[in-house]
């Protein structure tokens, strides 16, 4: 007589538990992967706040200087705005001590026989009518013009100024005239483009004279 044995339910519980495994699995990969999506998730998102904040940041400095270099513009324009005003009012200060300069000049550089009849000024260019009793006299008074010199002491007169020397010596028409050897490089001439227009021997009775034009400009800085 054969022993039969019925298999069913351990196959049944086999499949149970295979099903079980399964499950198991099936939720640990869930698991896994949520894990994995949470912590790209995170990793990403922490990315961007962090690319946010140095944006921000970087617009802060960027405000920052715009402010700043709205603050130099600022102080450009009102610097440029204050030396037009100092060169306005040095230009007035200059016009104003022009004609009082130039007169001193003149007055230093005539020789005795010459005489100024009249003279036109405008912005520091100068027109001279005169007359002398000789064209020497005349040459001895352009010669006299261009000798008129400013030094770091004021206005003076050349005395003596030899050719490729450092010095020249030079009569000061302030205080005392004293006589002093100032460096070529420190004396401005006054007189510059001086030029003889016209000259002519006019007769006057018994005696002749050199009616003139001489045209100059005048360097009115101090």
């Amino acid at each position: 007589m054969m022993i039969r044995i019925n298999l069913l339910p351990v196959r049944q519980a086999a499949k149970r538990e295979s099903g079980r495994q399964f499950l198991v699995a099936s939720i640990g990969f869930i698991a896994i992967a949520s894990a994995a999506s949470f912590y790209w998730w995170y990793t990403v998102d922490g990315d961007k706040q962090a690319a946010e904040r140095k944006l921000a940041d970087t617009q802060v400095r960027i405000d920052e200087l715009e402010k700043k270099i709205g603050e130099v513009n600022n102080i450009n324009k009102q610097k440029k705005e204050v030396e037009a005003k100092l060169k306005t009012l040095d230009d007035l200060r200059k016009k104003r001590g022009g004609p009082v300069k130039l007169l001193d000049a003149l007055s230093t550089a005539i020789p005795k026989k010459v005489w100024i009849n009249d003279f036109v000024e405008g912005g520091g260019a100068v027109v001279i009518h005169g007359q002398g009793e000789s064209h020497e006299d005349v040459s001895d008074f352009m010669k006299g013009l261009t000798s008129v010199v400013w030094t770091p002491k004021g206005m003076g007169r050349v005395l003596e100024r030899k050719n490729q020397a450092a010095t020249a010596r030079v009569e000061l028409l302030t205080g005392d005239g004293a006589i002093e050897d100032f460096p070529v490089s420190q004396l401005g001439t006054f007189f510059t483009g001086v030029e003889l227009k016209s000259s002519e021997v006019e007769v006057v009775g018994a005696n002749k004279r050199v009616k003139f034009e001489i045209t100059l400009s005048a360097n009115y800085a101090i």
